[in-house]
């Protein structure tokens, strides 16, 4: 035997050696791993205290799924049967606007590891400042016979806290809230019904009129209908101090005094229409239409009446009809109104008692909260149907009135961007602090209330596309409000 054929021999006895053993060792497919389609793995997953976020998955030839980085007071946890995995948010926490990532670990059969980040940013509503200017509020009517009204936070980073009153107090507002107020760091919050509709319902909330911290959103004071039994359907509320808290109703103009709980008529208030007050330098103003001449009502500390303001008669562009009133500055009130069949937007002057008009081309609705328009400087922005209009005031008294035309023009048609955008609901908001207008839609009443959007555009950009829009969390909104205005 040649030493050859001992070697090849050998080599012989070698490979099958070698294949015995690895006929020994099990053979296993390859790992394979699909999430649920619907899941989007690469954002951010905004969870609030004890939320529950669930993700499914396939997979075959798994030997083990584990987790990293799980922070403390989270839970995670493992359904082989229905093949997913749930991650729970803590119950309590001290910070907000915290993320974190979780580390999902499958290993294969064959040894193969898989790994996958979930990332989550925990929003605690009981830890946000509520009085950033930047934030916004939506309050909402909630529906008449059926549900309370609540409070929609919107943070200055774009985040919705749904509910938020109720998340941070357990309660709820009352039934069909209609306006709120800040003051000396409260928010002053009326609704119409409170805790009993027109019809005799009983609801569990806290009432016709809350004050609540504006920081925190906590309730310090809140007074039943039976409290505040004075007064028919609310609709409206302005705060120059605890003393001095005004409510429209359907008869005039209460003075409210939040520690003896005195509810006093202002005399002259008769008649003012339901649309929203202006608080300027400690006094509050609404308008008001009488015997086809317009005015200014003025209210003070000093008394408990009202100081009339007429406004001056003006042939081209007469006040029949006050449609609402906002703050210009230095002393001046920007005045939408409606006479001879044409509509026109003033700036009046408190102290020299003239005003200068410019004629706008659309029929203007200000809806049930009488919000008819807003202004960014000399900007104003108002709606006719879904069209948002912008008309740049151009104060030059030489001009004429019908000089309003020219400047108008139309930004956009909601209904365009979005067919569920049927009608506009309550009006327009610009937040100050930020300059970004807002707009509430719905597809309808009825059943398609639930149907809405919260659009806010930068009125310095492009009006073909809103920079955010948050679908489907209001119910009936009231208006816009933000932190330090009236």
């Amino acid at each position: 035997m040649t030493k050859k054929f001992l070697s090849v021999v050998a080599l012989f006895f070698i490979l099958l050696l070698s294949a015995c053993t690895n006929n020994d060792e099990p053979k296993y497919g390859d790992l394979t791993l699909e999430w649920d389609s619907s899941l989007d793995l690469t954002s951010t997953k905004i969870m609030m205290p004890q939320d529950i976020c669930t993700y499914s998955f396939k997979a075959e030839n798994i030997k083990s799924i584990t987790w990293e980085n799980a922070p403390e007071g989270w839970t995670v946890s493992l359904s082989e049967e229905k093949n997913s995995i749930t991650v729970k948010a803590p119950a309590e926490s001290t910070v907000s606007g915290v993320t974190y990532t979780i580390t999902i670990v499958i290993e294969g059969l064959n040894g193969e590891i898989r790994k996958q980040d979930l990332l989550f940013l925990l929003i605690n509503p009981k830890a946000i400042a509520y009085d950033d200017p930047k934030g916004v509020f939506v309050l909402n009517e909630g529906n008449m016979t059926t549900e309370n009204g609540s409070l929609t936070y919107i943070t200055p980073d774009g985040l919705v806290i749904d509910d938020a009153y109720k998340v941070v107090n357990g309660t709820e507002l009352g039934n069909v809230c209609q306006d709120m107020a800040f003051c000396d760091g409260k928010i002053y919050i009326i609704s119409q019904n409170g805790d009993e509709n027109a019809v005799g319902t009983k609801f569990d909330n806290d009432g016709m009129l809350v004050v609540l911290d504006a920081k925190t959103l906590k309730k310090e004071k809140a007074f039943s209908k039976s409290e505040l039994s004075g007064l028919d359907w609310p609709t409206h509320i302005a705060v120059l101090d605890e003393s001095h808290i005004y409510i429209r109703d359907n008869k005039g103009i209460y003075r409210f005094d939040l520690n003896t709980k005195e509810l006093k008529f202002i005399e002259g208030s008769e008649g003012a229409p339901k649309s929203k007050f202006v608080v300027m330098d400690g006094k509050v103003y609404f308008g008001i239409v009488k015997s086809y001449m317009g005015s200014l009502y003025e209210i003070s500390k000093d008394s408990d009446e009202v100081i009339k303001i007429s406004l001056p008669y003006i042939v081209e562009i007469d006040i029949n009809e006050i449609l609402g009133i906002q703050p210009a500055g230095n002393g001046n009130v920007w005045i939408m109104s409606f006479g001879f069949g044409e509509y026109a937007l003033g700036k009046f002057n408190l102290s020299t008692k003239k005003i200068i008009q410019r004629q706008i081309s659309v029929e203007v609705n200000p809806g049930a909260s009488g919000v008819a328009f807003v202004a960014k400087g000399n900007d104003i922005y108002y709606a006719s149907g879904t069209a948002i209009y912008t008309l740049k005031f151009d104060e030059n008294p030489k001009l004429d009135a019908e000089s309003g035309l020219e400047a108008e023009k139309v930004l956009c048609d909601l209904n365009s961007l979005d067919s569920n955008a049927k009608e506009l609901y309550n009006g327009l908001g610009i937040n100050p602090a930020t300059g970004m207008l807002y707009v509430n839609t719905i597809k309808g009443v009825g059943p398609f209330y639930t149907t809405n959007s919260i659009w806010e555009f930068d009125t310095t950009g492009d009006w073909t596309v809103q920079k955010n829009k948050y679908d489907n969390y209001t119910n009936f909104p009231a208006g816009f409000f933000f932190a330090g205005n009236n």
